[in-house]
């Protein structure tokens, strides 16, 4: 599909119908050769049937999609009724409850119809997560549960649009999803992955379409699943009749543009700006209009707060900004185009979309099709550099992006100019006018990443052991860099700003303390390296606990259980439906240098050292004398040198996974001399 459809082109895909449904050789790969009946009743629970039917409406200026949803499960067991026998509905969805019906179709033949009004009467709240769970009392295994409710959301145009996963986590005799729309109301669509064309109902009143499956295996997702990036699947979107088709120009001018556009009000408040630039850069106005760029997003960086936009604050300057000393994630990008603009530094918009939300289309321009819109500027070396705006809980350095991107397409686009903007189509002015590209030029590009050898985490632990006062002391440095070091330092700053999540995260670490033998004191020192990537180090100091034993005065025992806590990739089951698509591959090292105060023998030394290497990574283990006999090294490496598991791969990482847990297992005795 070209990037820019023709109105012809569109007329030609008005009408469809669209799932996430699997079909022939796709959907048989990895179903169990047995008649389906066999599948469901081995089953935790399946479903009779789930049926889906979405309409679409106009209702003033505003959209409608009412959804009515119905489905009955039967529950084979007592894992069936621990595990599916809720209701989970997302915040948004029970606010806008119209019915819900729930009945618990008994074994014996008599029904058990639950207070549906707990749900409909429900006060609105804030809850941590979006998807909530009610539990239905009284299923047991035998037990049928018969679901029905309707709900209505209230949209804008550019929200009608969808992906449907006609998958569950439990197999399906029948699955079925349907989407109707007035006629004045039109669908357009892209299938991928070999999604086969659907079936449309249209006459003078509705335009309507069936989708349907039978027999639809159970699958099970996970953290690292990407649906789109392997399973057949339309996006669509619904489009007024006569509205033209949404092109490279409308994205730029839409989503991009009109966020990031400085405002020319409250002229008042510009010298704020003046001034400030002058004192940041006036001692290097010799220097590089792109190091001249630097030292002003440095000063950003440690001067200006990050807070949540209010309304109010929409239509204010850069300088009324300067002047507060604080930025929201909107003003953020209006000042970075105006000094991007004002340094007279060629930069692009970028649109990304997230790894595990399915690779992004050039050719098709989808409603949500970006979660990610940050700035691209040429850095005077002959290639790009980054700039990703800061947001309320986290500030990025220059090439620093989230790592949800890393290797990821791209589209990077600018207005097509033949000379210098104008200085009135640099902002917006009392007009409250957004001065539109007439056009743009687009390439596809891929995002940087890094691999296991820049994405590591390194603990050297220098330990020293105390006969005489039976304990043991360490000094660590604690090395962590690349994307690990982007999703440590974000998670960190987020429990700076969200005091109930800090607390949430104080009492899990309370809890997890009894899983680690390292009890940190005291943090001697932090440093960071603003450039990539990005290398954070911890040095700390504190004591080992409930791993080094001292049996007698001459006799000690060091268990590993609780010593060896390298950052493994899940792997519990034994096999799994779907790929593995991860941020990026990583490495995680951990080395102890025991010091004890005289020479010292471990029994049985030779034994304990394992290795193993694959295609998916490698896992070392070593245990040794230092360079003296008073001391014992203990390394312990895992490294997954790949950022995607196939999941003919799995049982390799389970290999390694289940190495790791051997050595957890071991038992040191050493005898000191």
């Amino acid at each position: 599909m070209s990037p820019l459809f023709s109105k012809t082109k569109f007329k030609q895909h008005l009408l469809f119908c669209l799932s996430f449904i699997c079909i022939g050789v796709f959907a048989n790969d990895s179903i169990p050769k047995q008649p389906f009946s066999e599948v469901c009743k081995n089953a935790d629970a399946y479903m009779l049937y789930s049926y889906t039917d979405v309409a679409y409406s106009k209702s003033w200026r505003n959209y409608r999609r009412h959804v009515s949803f119905q489905n009955k499960i039967v529950i084979n067991n007592k894992s069936g009724v621990d595990k599916f026998a809720f209701l989970s509905l997302s915040k948004s969805t029970i606010d806008d409850l119209s019915t819900i019906t729930i009945k618990t179709l008994k074994s014996d033949g008599s029904i058990v119809k639950l207070d549906s009004s707990l749900i409909l009467n429900r006060q609105k709240k804030e809850e941590q997560t979006d998807l909530i769970n009610f539990p239905i009392p009284g299923v047991e295994a035998g037990d049928t549960i018969e679901i029905k409710y309707t709900y209505t959301h209230k949209l804008k145009l550019y929200e009608l649009g969808d992906f449907v996963n006609l998958f569950n986590a439990i197999p399906s005799l029948n699955t079925e999803y349907t989407i109707q729309t007035p006629p004045n109301l039109v669908i357009m669509y892209k299938e991928y992955n070999g999604f086969p064309k659907p079936q449309v109902l249209v006459n003078d009143t509705l335009i309507y379409c069936v989708f349907k499956m039978k027999e639809v295996k159970a699958l099970e997702g996970n953290n690292y699943t990407c649906l789109p990036c392997e399973l057949p699947y339309i996006f669509y979107s619904v489009n007024n009749k006569d509205d033209d088709i949404r092109n490279w120009k409308d994205v730029y001018n839409q989503e991009f543009n009109y966020m990031t556009q400085p405002l020319s009000l409250d002229y008042e408040k510009k010298s704020y700006y003046r001034r400030w630039k002058k004192r940041i850069i006036d001692d290097e106005k010799d220097s590089s209009k792109y190091y001249k760029f630097e030292l002003l997003h440095n000063d950003i960086l440690k001067n200006f707060a990050i807070e949540e936009p209010k309304e109010e604050e929409f239509i204010k300057s850069t300088g009324y900004f300067l002047k507060e000393q604080r930025f929201d994630p909107i003003s953020i990008r209006r000042l970075y185009r105006q000094l991007l603009e004002d340094l007279n530094i060629k930069y692009w918009a970028v649109f990304a979309r997230s790894k595990r939300s399915g690779e992004i289309d050039p050719g098709y321009i989808r409603k949500g099709e970006f979660d990610h819109i940050f700035f691209a500027y040429e850095n005077g070396k002959g290639f790009l550099s980054f700039l990703y705006p800061h947001d309320v809980n986290y500030k990025y350095q220059i090439n620093e992006i989230p790592t949800s991107l890393y290797n990821t397409k791209a589209v990077i686009a600018q207005p097509f100019l033949e000379g210098k903007i104008k200085a009135k189509d640099k902002y917006i002015n009392y007009d409250l006018e957004v001065a539109e590209a007439d056009s743009v030029q687009i390439n596809l590009i891929t995002l940087p990443g890094m691999n296991a050898n820049l994405n590591y985490l390194n603990q050297y632990i220098y330990c020293d052991v105390d006969i005489e006062n039976k304990n043991t002391t360490f000094n660590s440095s604690l090395r962590i860099s690349g994307g690990l070091s982007t999703d440590l330092r974000r998670f960190f700053s987020m429990l700076d700003k969200n005091q109930e999540m800090n607390d949430y995260y104080s009492a899990f670490a309370k809890f997890e303390d009894d899983k680690t033998a390292l009890e940190i004191d005291t943090i001697t020192n932090i440093t960071f390296k603003n450039t990539a990537p990005f290398l954070y180090n911890f040095n700390a100091k504190g004591t080992i606990k409930n791993s080094v034993t001292f049996i007698s005065d001459n006799m000690i025992s060091i268990t590993l259980d609780k010593l060896i806590r390298n950052s493994k990739i899940e792997s519990e089951k034994d096999s799994i439906d779907l790929n593995y698509y991860l941020d990026y591959s990583y490495s995680d090292v951990s080395t102890f240098n025991l010091k004890f105060p005289r020479d010292i023998k471990v029994l049985n030394l030779e034994d304990f050292n394992r290795s193993i290497k694959n295609d998916v990574g490698e896992y070392f283990f070593q245990i040794s004398l230092g360079s003296s006999n008073d001391e014992l090294v203990i390394q312990s490496s895992y490294i997954i040198t790949k950022d995607f598991i196939d999941k003919e791969e799995y049982v390799q990482l389970k290999e390694l996974n289940n190495l790791v847990q051997e050595v957890k297992n071991f038992r040191l005795l050493i005898k000191v001399l």
